[in-house]
């Protein structure tokens, strides 16, 4: 009795944990663009994303977009990013405001998420100059 007892106790803990150590798109996104990751975060497009960076300011398929943003990481690496305000929007959109550096310039962040069958994409991608 006992050990099933300390067994039940034990899964139970675990399934918290691993719950727990799940990160959240927003925190992959982050890391993503902290490493110049531009693979790991095109997968967080939508089929068609707002884009707006230097030289960029449309509508692309999630296809350009994620070349878009390899072209600017490769010619731009980034060398540090913060974190101003993150949140949820009343409508369950997630949104992200900071600062990135990269290539030696200071530019603004905000991207926006917002649940597409079932999961969080970036429907808006913004980099700009400061």
């Amino acid at each position: 009795m006992f050990r099933l007892f300390g067994l039940l106790c034990i899964s139970c803990i675990l399934l918290s944990l691993t719950s727990f150590i799940q990160t959240s798109p927003v925190t992959e996104v982050t890391e993503a663009i902290r490493k110049g990751d531009a693979e790991s975060l095109g997968k967080y497009f939508n089929d068609m994303v707002d884009l707006n960076i230097p030289g960029f300011k449309d509508t692309y398929s999630k296809s350009q977009g994620s070349r878009i943003i390899k072209d600017f990481f490769s010619s731009r690496p980034v060398s540090n990013v913060v974190v101003n305000k993150d949140g949820t929007s009343p409508d369950g959109s997630k949104f992200v405001m900071g600062n990135i550096t990269a290539g030696g310039k200071k530019y603004s962040l905000y991207f926006l998420m917002r649940k597409s069958q079932g999961e969080f994409r970036i429907y808006l991608f913004q980099l700009q100059t400061e």
